[in-house]
């Protein structure tokens, strides 16, 4: 691997578990900048050793404890591309978070950093860790923050904002980690009359460094028995990305690993499908639910890693996804997404392809149905166009011309001539380069 260090701007935060009851906000359609305060934040680094890698995090990773949290299974989880564990028991269980004695801690870190990956814990800890326990977790290179909330409802955003305020005189190198609902949430669960307004009070009241949400689109309809697209995917990303430039925060967002109830078992495409239109409206961290097997119960397939620690097919599917990622993150990687389009069926939330907002560089672009997403990303005096096939059954013919500075990036990320005919396969991409 080439040796540099993949870095995010970050302000610091802690989680201490909260149940804490906020007022409703009204929010209006554009929040001031005032809302968002310059805080003591340094630069936090999410990425492997070599740093030029899309931080990937495994929520519900390798458990803190259990007998598989050893060197060899953080170096397999390591050897699939993440850069990040979140064991769930030390994140989102109060209990283990307050009973597991700090050393034990510790011993996971060094487990972490001997790979090169980082952890998030449970910021309760801040609650029982000695004033000298807490500066060493702080000291520790391999932490990576601490987990707030898991989809917390506008009655939690208050308290969850004052203990982000608060603890930031304790650790301003760390940022705290709180995970959204996705737009398919009821209004029930969010607190508001819609998620537009659900996203707006989480900006304007938890002052935290990035956005994160989870949606999972893809299920298997047994009437037609084929998988389909759940219809709030994309409206749901062009919210987030959205209001992620407005606010000039990055965002994380996810991708499913594990089978469940109408969510298949992963093939490559329904990973691509989700990876790549995240990274395509913007996305700075991946995230897949989950790596270890969150139910014990479940077929053997269901998640990467079984119940009894061994590999399942899945942990080859998303090892695969992730060489990908990794060989693309020079495209992807502080990318600034200039804008996002489709051709063909138009997701709901989304906006049909304008061609005359094509850059000159590309003279032609064709694009068969059921069409494609289309993204404009710019990075420093590099340009990409990223073609997303945005269907999950039919693979669609992509058509360019070009002039003579246009350049296609590979899966490997070598930059090759332009092909003028590709198929791509369903939720595949393909990548166009230029300079400016």
């Amino acid at each position: 691997m080439k040796k540099s260090i993949l870095s995010i701007i970050a302000c610091l935060c802690i989680l201490v578990p909260v149940q804490g009851q906020g007022q409703r906000a009204q929010v209006p359609d554009k929040l001031p900048p005032e809302l968002f305060p310059e805080y003591n934040c340094k630069t936090i680094q999410f990425g492997d050793t070599s740093g030029e890698q899309i931080p990937i995090l495994g929520w519900h990773g390798l458990p803190g404890l259990s007998k598989y949290s050893t060197a060899a299974h953080y170096r397999e989880m390591a050897d699939a591309g993440f850069t990040i564990n979140m064991p769930h028991e030390l994140c989102h269980v109060d209990s283990a978070i307050l009973s597991t004695p700090p050393e034990k801690y510790f011993a996971l870190l060094d487990l972490a950093q001997a790979t090169g990956m980082k952890i998030f814990v449970g910021g309760g800890v801040m609650d029982f860790f000695s004033p000298d326990e807490i500066k060493r977790l702080v000291a520790h290179p391999a932490l990576a923050g601490y987990s707030l909330r898991d989809e917390p409802a506008l009655n939690d955003f208050a308290a969850l904002g004052a203990t982000v305020r608060k603890i930031q005189a304790i650790d301003n190198t760390h940022p705290c980690y709180i995970n959204m609902f996705p737009a398919n949430a009821k209004d029930r669960q969010l607190g508001t009359n819609g998620y537009q307004e659900y996203v707006l009070n989480y900006i304007r009241e938890i002052p935290v460094p990035f956005l994160s949400f989870d949606h999972y689109p893809i299920i298997f309809d047994k009437a037609t028995g084929q998988r389909r697209i759940l219809p709030k995917f994309y409206e749901n990303l062009e919210i987030i990305s959205g209001e992620s430039k407005k606010i000039g925060k990055p965002f994380w967002a996810f991708a499913l690993s594990t089978a469940h109830g109408d969510y298949p078992v992963p093939a490559l495409a329904d990973l691509r499908l989700q990876v790549y239109s995240d990274l395509a409206y913007g996305a700075q961290c991946i995230q897949y639910f989950t790596w270890f097997d969150p139910w014990g119960e479940t077929p053997d397939d269901d998640a990467p890693i079984r119940i009894d620690g061994t590999k399942s097919n899945s942990y080859y599917t998303v090892q695969a996804m992730n060489r990908e990622i990794i060989a693309l993150s020079k495209v992807f990687l502080n990318s600034r997404t200039v804008w996002t389009a489709h051709t063909g069926t138009i997701p709901r939330g989304c906006t049909e392809l304008d061609k005359s907002k094509l850059p000159p560089v590309i003279q032609s672009l064709e694009i068969s149905e059921p069409g494609a997403l289309v993204s404009l990303l710019e990075k420093g005096s590099d340009r990409f166009l990223v073609i997303v096939n945005h269907d999950i059954n039919q693979e669609i013919t992509v058509n360019v011309t070009g002039r003579s500075g246009l350049r296609m990036v590979n899966k490997d990320g070598d930059i090759v001539p332009v092909v003028a005919k590709q198929t791509l396969t369903p939720g595949d991409a393909m990548i166009l380069f230029w300079k400016k």
